[in-house]
C-alpha cells in the first residue's frame, strides 16, 4: 500500500490533471474552430452578395480574402477571376483563373473565361502594334485583320452561356 501512496497515487493524479487540461484545450480548440467557421461562412456570404450585386471591388476584396484562407477552393478562385475581369484587371484575372485550373482543370467555364481574357489582351497587343508601327508595314496590315477577326469572334453568340 505504501508503494501506491508514494508512487502510483501521484502518477495517477498527474494523469487525471493532464486529462483535465487536455479536455480544456480541446474545448477551446472547438470554440476557436467554430468561430473561424462562422467567419468564413459570413465572408463567403458577403462575397456572394457583392458578386450578385456586381460590386466587383467588394467581390475582389471578399474573394481575395477567401482565396488566402481557403486556397484549395477552385470556385473561389474562379469568382475572383471573374471579378477582376469585370474591373479590367486582366493580369490578376488570368492569375486567378490559372489558380482555379490548378485545382479543377476540368472546369470548362474557367478555361473559357481565361481564353476570352487572353483574346482581349491579344486585341490590345495588336492595337498597340498598329499604332507603333508604320502603316505600310505588312504586319501592321495583318494586325488590322487579326483585330477584326478576334473582335468578330468575341461578338458572336454561339448559344452557350459562360456565366
Amino acid at each position: 500500500m505504501n508503494l501506491f501512496k508514494m508512487f502510483l497515487f501521484p502518477v495517477l493524479m498527474l494523469l487525471v490533471a493532464c486529462n483535465a487540461q487536455n479536455t480544456k484545450s480541446i474545448s477551446e480548440n472547438e470554440i476557436e474552430s467554430e468561430q473561424i467557421l462562422e467567419e468564413l461562412i459570413k465572408l463567403k456570404h458577403n462575397a456572394q452578395v457583392a458578386y450578385q450585386n456586381r460590386d466587383w471591388n467588394k467581390a475582389v476584396e471578399y474573394y481575395g480574402s477567401l482565396s488566402r484562407r481557403i486556397p484549395k477552393d477552385a470556385e473561389i478562385w474562379f469568382r475572383l477571376g471573374n471579378s477582376y475581369a469585370r474591373l479590367n484587371r486582366n493580369g490578376a484575372a488570368i492569375q486567378s483563373y490559372q489558380q482555379a485550373l490548378k485545382r479543377d482543370p476540368r472546369n470548362s467555364k474557367t478555361w473559357h473565361n481565361l481564353g476570352i481574357i487572353q483574346l482581349k489582351l491579344a486585341v490590345n497587343t495588336f492595337t498597340e502594334m498598329r499604332s507603333n508601327t508604320n502603316a505600310d508595314d505588312p504586319l501592321n496590315k495583318r494586325a488590322t485583320y487579326v483585330i477584326n477577326a478576334i473582335t468578330n469572334l468575341l461578338e458572336q453568340d454561339f448559344g452557350v452561356s459562360s456565366k
